[in-house]
């Protein structure tokens, strides 16, 4: 357009210089041109919003302006995968690493797609070259996602050492933290079990989920201190909460 617009003040000014005679210009179009990059955001949040027909939608006419956008396939894999459309899906994750073999995100979004749908092998394969690829910058995204698929086998034993790892790159990784209290836990291993807790609480604020998980530990390490402690939060906090019943329930 913007050569368009140069051209044609060209040639008024030549005719002008000239005394030319010109036919009448055709109406200018100032429709402004569709953004890849703002239809794939779109696309984005409808999703979020749940709203997967309008994200459909949004993220097709991103696919007609760049059919091998790597951002726009892999957006739409995380749409159709929303969509209970898996073809589909699969189709746009392919696409996304054949134009970026590493992408981070295509190969997290792909890795939690087949964990959803019981590939949990293959699903390992994708974090874990999220994870090890020198491009990423959040390499811990890929080791959290490994630990959470881990856990749905479940082998919690290659979950804790999914989350360790992402903790050795971000120590404040409020996920892996609640995670790898649950599994201390569950291995009856209280103090560990605390101790990450308490890591999680100087990051992250408290769910009703992790004060019940609070409650559980000082009820195995038999420390009424702890035990009443978070009792006292999640009744403050949470008085409504599902946890709270279950606390008030099995009171001793």
């Amino acid at each position: 357009m913007i050569n368009q617009l140069r051209i044609f003040s060209a040639l008024l000014l030549a005719c002008y210089l000239t005394a030319c005679a010109t036919q009448p210009s055709e109406p200018i179009d100032t429709t402004p041109a569709p953004d890849i990059n703002a239809l794939v955001t779109n696309s984005l949040v409808y999703a979020q919003r749940g709203s997967l027909a309008q994200a459909q939608q949004s993220i097709n006419q991103a696919l007609a302006l760049d059919p091998d956008s790597v951002d726009a396939n892999n957006i739409a894999g995380l749409i159709y995968g929303k969509s209970q459309q898996p073809e589909l899906a699969i189709k746009h994750f392919e696409k996304a690493l054949s134009q970026a073999r590493n992408d981070a995100s295509t190969l997290n979004n792909y890795g939690s797609f087949l964990c959803d749908h019981g590939n949990t092998q293959k699903a390992e394969e994708k974090f874990l070259r999220a994870g090890t690829h020198a491009s990423n910058p959040n390499p811990e995204i890929a080791y959290t996602n490994a630990g959470l698929c881990a856990l749905r086998v479940p082998d919690l034993d290659q979950a804790e050492n999914y989350f360790k790892t992402a903790l050795d790159f971000k120590e404040n990784n409020s996920v892996a933290l609640f995670q790898l209290a649950q599994i201390n836990l569950s291995k009856g291993r209280g103090i560990p079990a605390l101790e990450r807790l308490h890591a999680y609480s100087q990051f992250a604020s408290h769910s009703p989920q992790t004060l019940k998980l609070g409650i559980e530990i000082g009820r195995l390490i038999r420390d009424k201190e702890v035990e009443v402690s978070y009792f006292n939060l999640l009744q403050n906090e949470y008085p409504t909460s599902e946890e709270y019943q279950w606390a008030i329930a099995t009171i001793e």
